[in-house]
């Protein structure tokens, strides 16, 4: 008499094919200059934007707007220091080429970054907005009646809001397309 659950476990190890060393070696390195193009720009634009910050803050004059161009300025910061701590990290050169463990963290590492992207990217940046829309709706008012104040501010939001929730949704997509590559790795395929 046979154990099928034994039959069946010995059969799926005979069937598993490593996959290919080189085609291993191929797929991470053309994973790995996909993310460092995006986080070369992603440096390029916080940078550029930080920068825009800086001269609002020294030509503007009023302190809330310098305060809410500051608390921007550290939420970008805090963005591309955590973009650099999310960066793929290198296999050990000891060990050449990358393994299939190695390669899989890396794809669920960059998963759940990306997943995760509200907090660690939208949400920094965010009081300094709150900060500098109450300063210009302050500002606003005081040469304008509050409503049309009030609906200068909701308008500057608005596309401000459009824009971080099409960042969560490219990258709620993002997941979802690493975690189909980490299940066809799974399955054998590279």
């Amino acid at each position: 008499m046979t154990d099928p659950i034994a039959d069946l476990w010995t059969q799926q190890h005979r069937d598993a094919v490593p996959p290919d060393a080189e085609a291993l070696a191929r797929a991470d390195a053309r994973f790995r200059r996909r993310i460092r193009r995006r986080d070369a720009i992603e440096y390029v634009a916080g940078l550029l934007g930080a920068s825009v910050f800086v001269v609002a803050a020294i030509q503007i004059p009023d302190w809330g707007v310098r305060l809410g161009c500051a608390a921007i300025i550290l939420g970008m910061l805090v963005v591309l220091r955590n973009l650099w701590r999310r960066r793929p990290r290198a296999p050990d050169a000891a060990l050449g080429a990358p393994s299939l463990a190695f390669y899989r963290a890396t794809l669920v590492a960059q998963r759940d970054a990306v997943a995760s992207v509200w907090r660690w990217y939208i949400a920094p940046p965010v009081p300094g907005i709150l900060l500098l829309l109450l300063a210009i709706l302050r500002v606003s008012a005081e040469h304008r009646p509050l409503w049309t104040a009030i609906l200068a501010m909701v308008l500057t939001a608005l596309p401000v809001v459009v824009v971080f929730w099409g960042i969560h949704r490219l990258n709620l997509a993002a997941a979802h397309r690493l975690q189909g590559m980490i299940d066809a790795l799974d399955r054998g395929e590279v």
